[in-house]
């Protein structure tokens, strides 16, 4: 009676050193699940973008214009879309709006409109500016929100925006056809001397990347 009560006292060795590694890799292959399924959302970002960029190209290619900026749009393409102004670029925010969708009637994408704009698998939308202080061109950007097309606030941490960028382009926040500006929301700092801030954890990066 004594020795049966005496083994069930407590687990051996053995069996918390298995129960350790079990957790260990319980733990360890739920971080790397979480990892695999965030960089499969920062590469939907990759991909949705090529996306827009190569129907934006047919578009001009078709009609000679921005999507957004096609003065006889609803001629041209639809009566359930406005006509841009043909300016040649996407300034405001309801030029934004009519840049998706006038591609949408264009069959050039198919993708669902939150109140006008496409969404991301990050979270927040991607708008389009040619308002972006310092930069020239077209841009489409990924953000949490705007009010003007011109500030904007921020999504991603340094380290996505990194990743996304070292990708596709240079991984440097300045140059090249994907770049990267500070969140208007922002108290951290998206960058430091030139490269991404990898050292910061918070969402106060916006990207943009270059559509014409």
């Amino acid at each position: 009676m004594k020795k049966l009560i005496k083994s069930n006292m407590g687990f051996s060795l053995i069996e918390v050193a298995i129960a350790v590694v079990i957790i260990g890799l319980i733990v360890s292959f739920s971080m790397k699940g979480k990892e695999l399924i965030n960089t499969a959302r920062l590469q939907s970002v990759s991909e949705q973008v090529n996306a827009f960029k190569i129907a934006t190209q047919a578009f001009m290619d078709k009609y000679g214009a921005l999507p957004g900026d096609l003065t006889d749009a609803r001629e041209m393409i639809s009566d359930k879309v406005t006509n841009g102004r043909g300016d040649g670029v996407i300034s405001s925010v309801d030029d934004a709006r009519r840049f998706w969708a006038h591609l949408i009637a264009s069959n050039l994408i198919s993708v669902e409109l939150i109140n006008g704009f496409p969404t991301s698998k990050l979270g927040g939308y991607y708008t389009v500016s040619s308002n972006i202080p310092g930069y020239d061109g077209t841009w489409i950007v990924l953000c949490k929100q705007t009010r003007d097309n011109n500030s904007f606030s921020g999504i991603l941490s340094p380290e996505e925006a990194h990743y996304i960028d070292k990708s596709n382009d240079t991984g440097e926040p300045f140059t090249g056809d994907i770049r990267a500006i500070k969140g208007s929301n922002s108290s951290g700092e998206c960058f430091v001397n030139s490269k991404y801030n990898l050292k910061h954890k918070g969402k106060n990066c916006v990207l943009l990347f270059r559509v014409w």
